[in-house]
Order: C-alpha cells, then structure tokens, then sequence
C-alpha cells in the first residue's frame, strides 16, 4: 500500500512534525510512504529521516537554493483552494494551488492525510477519486475560528475519516459538524519508546518542556514552584522550549528571586535524556489537544502533575496512578500537587513505573495499527465514493408568490432516478447542527414551503446520496427571486415576517438560503441623506402595535455604550418616521470608525427593535444601497479655543464622515469615522 502525507512542512520542528514522521516510520515498516512538503525553508530536516521515506518538497523558500521560488509570479497572488480563514493562509497561493494539484494528479497513492485544516481541504479537492482520504486535526475544533469551521465543512464532508487527537475533540467535531458520510474519530499521536534507561524518579529536579507561549502557561508553573521551593530548596525546576514569553518568564523568575533554582533551557533535541534527568514532569497548559509532552515524560519514567485541560491530559493520565490533575490556572493546585509527590518518594517511583508501562499504550506500531484498520474499512467507504464520481449536482431554483422555494435538478441528468432517494439537505452554516431535509421527487424537484422552519441565517444546500450519506453542495444555475419582491405583501397582521431568499454564492456559484425570521420587525424604507440630517422612514411588521409617538433610539456597538433618542411621527397604521442629526453621533465619537444601530422604539414600554431592509430580494444590501456621506468638522473638547490654536498654526481642520449604510445582516446602522486629512 502506498501512503502520502502532505505537511505544511518536514524541515521544522513541532509536534505535527514530530508524530508524522513517527507515523511515517512505522509504516515503513510494510508500506510505501512518501511524506508531501508544501514548503522547503531549509536544505534538510532537522528531524532524523528514515531512509525508506520519500520526502517530496514542492516549493523551494530558502534563498540560496538554486530552485528559490518565493518570488515566482503565481506565488504572489492569493490561493484559490485553500481555506481563506486557515491561519496559514496567507503562506499559500496560486503556485501551492497548482503543485499540490500536480503532484496528486498523477498520483497513484492508495491513502492520503492532510496534516491541517487546510492541508485536509486540498486532500479533498486533489488527492485520487480512488484514494482513502483522511484529514488528520492536530488542534481542535474550539480552537478553531467559526469562519474555518464553516469553511471547513464540505471538504471534510468530502473526506472518508477525520481523525482528531483525543475523543473529547472527536465527540464535539461529531455533535457540532454532522458528516453522515465521513467518519470522525479519535486516534492519539504516537511516542517511540526512548532509547535510553527511564529515571527513577529519585532525583530532585522537575522538568517542563513546550513551546514557550501564553496557552502553555509557564507563569503559572514558574508561581507554583515558587511555593515548592519555599518549602523544599533542594529542588529545581528546567524549562525547555523557546518562544515569545521568554523574556516574560525571565523577568517572572528574576521577580520572585528564582533564579538559583528555575532555568531555561533552551530548545534540546532530542529531548529524551533531559526528561530522563528529572524526577517529575510538569503541564500547565490552558488547553492541550493531545499532550505530546506528557506522554514524552512518562515514556521516560516522570510521573506527571497537568491542568486537567480539554482534552489531551485526562485522556493520557491516570490521575493518582501515574500522575496527578489539577485545576487549570491554578498555581496553588500545582504547588500541592508537585509537593504529594516530592514528599512521598515510595509513590514516586510507583507512578514513574506505572508511567512508563501506561505510555506504552502510545507506541508508534499500536498506533498505526489502528490506522491500518481504518484505511481497511474505509477502502470498501472509498471505492463507493469513487464511483459515484464527480457528482456535481446544479439546479435552478424559484421563489413562488407564495413565498415557497421550488428547486429543480438539471445536471446531472435522471440524477434523482440513479440516485433514488436523493435528498435536499439545508444545513445552518454557522449551526452545523441545524438541518433541514426535503426529499427529492423522481424528476429531481422539490419543493420548501413558505412556512418551513428556518431559523434565521445563511443555509448552504446540499444534495445528500442515498448510497452513502455523503453530501455534496448543490451549484446554482438559475435563480429567480421574483416572488421575494411580494415578502411585505405577504406578511400578516401580528404574525412573524419571514423571508427565504435562494442566491448563488461567490465566487463558487454553489446555492445558498438566505432566511429572515423576526417577530417584530422594523423594515426600512426611503432614506434621504439632506445635509448634516438623516431621515429613516418604513413599516412595522409583526406582533407590534405602534404608538401615536414612536422614538428612534441609536446605539454605540460596543463599549463603552451609549444611547441617544430622537421623536418620530407615525404614519399611517404602521409606518414610522424620524429626522435626525449626523451631529449626534459624530459628536460622541471616541474611536477612528464607531458603529451605531438604529432600533424603533414604537411604544413606551416595548423593548427597541432593529431598524432593517429584509423583505425582498436583495439578499445583501450593503454594496447596493448606497446613500450620501456627510463630513462635519471633529467635535473635541475646547473646540472654539483648538480651532483658534490650529489656524494660528496653519493646521488643517479635522473632519469626520457619517454614512448610513446596511450591514451585512441587513441591518441598518451609522458608521462615524475620522475622515482622511485633506
């Protein structure tokens, strides 16, 4: 079998890198492996590499190799198929595009990993029909920005596994991202077994290792040794690692008079003969999606006390067996915690034995057995995968009179025949657990009524396959939001608005529901920019009643809040109006770009509501409906007396720029930022 990893990078060094090139090894044992280097920063790894590995970098970034490509003409223009949210992304571009493409186009691997989200989204779109696919998460999925994790999703629904370090991230991946059709479970990184004799435990110095960074929490580690030292001078505390809170660190331990027994170290490797030195090991970290280093320690003998952090730490250790847990950020916890076991030597050695027979759980050939088992009964997952092809389905979509939204399958063609049992699935994509299932007719119709239950947001579409649950984004062709124009029409007297308006996104022309759902909804009307006044007219919808005297309230988002209110009139039985000036706001100004919403306050003891634009068909008003901007002169204190000062000076008056403008949301707001000086 022949196995491909493709990595962000194997000249580094890092845990993803570490616990790959484990993985790599073992599977060398029985199998091709190649290991995919998007980058080549430097002549060779730093890590040992088995010979029977073949490394394949495809862009060179160290400069003075003859194959430097940092400034090829595609390496300068952004990625087109990599997550736009992945954190790396700006490190990606149209060549990585390209080369990964390549390389996998003429691939004939039987499994391929992606080592990170992104790396897993180009597995999905590059890597062989015919391949196990499999996304490997070193992080978590909390970790992770909402914007990835919506971004995420169809290339994981893609993919035959996603497997994720600890089973506490699984379970969350599971119940915040249903993928019906791809397996998402917990396989823990691998440890070799070290090749130099385990510690003891017997001695007196209690060893850390770790990127030096603020998750880690050394500050915690380095305050909780204070209280151990106080009462048992004859330890020591070895911190090894760099990163960006080492001069923090040190000034901590200078601080509190440490530096007799707390040393920095520095980043060693190997790392084993420095755990071997110690008597305890010691994790402080806010959040661990494996522990790497813990199981590091336990390999080498260490019993160790950890944060009883999500998710990593409780899964490896067996609290009162080989180590201890202790509440995260808790430095009293930790000092507790180091003292159990510096005062009871005969423990001591009990957990470090049991450390290193529990570790052994972690070795390299346990783990890639289990990835073996999986790549086996994925391959029947993958061959079915294969087979369905490039099923691309396209519809045209319609939105009735009514307000019902009616879709038609037209590529490909008989899809719903061959594939009876195709189902319209409407997924949340900032929910992922908010479904909505229609089943297809015979001729690849289907129907949403107007009242079906959308909540409100954006709903990406699917067309779910009946052999395998696997779902596959739906691309637009044809849109006709005619009968989104009626939605005011349409609304009933003291019942909710709602709105479900199709569009096909950017640029990827996959189709989309946008749904508006309010009780009570203030929409906008005709708005008249005159001078330095805003004029905001519209209807109220839905369970309120207007009062004879409505008020405009405005709010600051944000901090430190703010509120101020104008009269209205009414007009008619629902409709509203209000003048206000643009020097309201502008004069309350306390950042370069503020925002402020405009609620309806349409009765005395009714609670404001957001003024908004929702009910017709333009599902993103912002680019669209645009009104004049007004500058009035920066209001500060001592404004007559500054004014004197800056013409006495031949300064230019500062000015700022109001406009009323449309959210993404819809909804309407004044924007109040300082204007560039002229």
């Amino acid at each position: 079998m022949k196995i491909s990893f493709l990595i962000h990078t194997i000249y580094g060094i890092g845990g993803t890198i570490r616990t790959t090139l484990n993985l790599a090894e073992e599977f060398a044992e029985q199998h091709e492996v190649e290991i995919v280097s998007v980058f080549r920063h430097r002549p060779v790894p730093l890590f040992d590499v088995d010979p029977r590995i073949t490394l394949v970098p495809l862009i060179h970034t160290w400069k003075e190799s003859p194959a430097y490509e940092k400034d090829h003409p595609l390496h300068l223009q952004p990625a087109e198929y990599f997550p736009r949210n992945e954190a790396r992304y700006r490190e990606y571009s149209k060549l990585t595009d390209e080369r990964v493409r390549d390389h996998y186009a003429g691939s004939d691997a039987d499994v391929v990993i992606g080592t990170r989200p992104g790396l897993a989204a180009y597995v999905a779109q590059f890597a062989p029909a015919s391949a196990v696919l499999i996304g490997q998460e070193h992080m978590t999925y909390n970790h992770h920005k909402p914007a990835l994790r919506n971004e995420m999703y169809q290339h994981i629904d893609a993919l035959d596994a996603y497997v994720t370090v600890s089973e506490g991230d699984a379970a969350v991946c599971r119940a915040q991202m249903p993928l019906p059709a791809t397996r998402v479970l917990a396989i823990s990184n691998s440890v070799p077994e070290p090749s130099i004799q385990p510690s003891t435990g017997s001695g007196t110095t209690i060893v850390a290792a770790g990127r030096l960074s603020s998750e880690k929490q050394y500050s915690v580690l380095v305050d909780a040794f204070a209280q151990v030292v106080a009462e048992r001078p004859e330890w020591d505390l070895r911190i090894y690692g760099g990163g960006p809170e080492k001069e923090n660190l040190r000034k901590q331990i200078d601080k509190l008079g440490l530096y007799n027994s707390v040393r920095l170290m520095g980043s060693v490797s190997p790392i084993e003969p420095e755990w071997a030195k110690g008597a305890i090991a010691a994790s402080t970290s806010r959040h661990e999606s494996f522990g790497m280093t813990l199981v590091e320690a336990m390999r080498c003998g260490l019993p160790v006390v950890s944060s009883d952090c999500d998710y990593g730490p409780r899964e490896i250790l067996q609290p009162g067996v080989d180590g201890l847990l202790v509440p995260v950020s808790d430095p009293d916890a930790v000092a507790r915690a180091l003292l159990t076991l510096i005062d009871d030597e005969p423990l001591r050695r009990r957990m470090s034995a049991a450390a290193v027979k529990n570790a052994s759980r972690f070795d390299p050939g346990q783990i890639a057995k289990k990835y073996e088992e999986l790549f086996g009964e994925l391959r029947t997952v993958s061959a079915q995968r294969a087979a369905v092809g490039d099923f691309a389905p396209v519809a045209d979509c319609v939105v009735e009179s009514g307000g019902a939204v009616a879709f038609s399958l037209v590529a490909p063609q008989a899809a719903a025949v061959v594939h009876e049992g195709l189902k319209l699935v409407c997924v949340r994509s900032d929910i992922r657990t908010q479904e909505r299932v229609f089943p297809m007719s015979g001729n690849g119709t289907v129907t949403i009524p107007a009242d079906a239950a959308f909540t409100e947001g954006v709903w990406e579409c699917f067309a779910e396959l009946p052999e395998s649950g696997r779902r596959v984004r739906i691309g637009a062709r044809s849109i006709d939001q005619r009968g989104a124009m009626s939605a005011c029409e349409r609304a009933r007297e003291g019942e909710p608005v709602h709105n479900l308006v199709p569009y096909a996104t950017r640029p990827q022309k996959q189709l989309a529901l946008r749904s508006w759902v309010r009780p009570i909804h203030a929409e906008a009307g005709d708005i008249r920019v005159d001078g330095k006044r805003i004029t905001v007219a519209g209807e109220l919808f839905g369970a309120g009643v207007m009062a004879q005297d409505p008020s405009l309230v405005v709010r600051r988002r944000g901090k430190p809040a703010e509120e101020l209110t104008y009269a209205g009139s009414r007009q008619g039985e629902r409709g509203f109006r209000f003048t206000f000036p643009v020097s309201g706001p502008a004069g309350r100004q306390i950042a370069r770009s503020e925002s402020w919403d405009l609620l309806l306050k349409y009765a005395p003891d009714a609670a404001p509501v957001k003024v908004a634009r929702v009910l017709d068909d333009v599902v993103e008003k912002r680019p669209i409906y645009e009104y004049p901007v007004t500058e009035v002169r920066k209001s500060r204190p001592w404004g007559p007396l500054r004014r004197v000062v800056r013409k006495l000076r031949s300064r230019p008056a500062q000015w700022v720029r109001v406009r009323i403008m449309y959210m993404g949301t819809n909804d309407l707001i004044v924007n109040v930022a300082d204007a560039p000086r002229k």
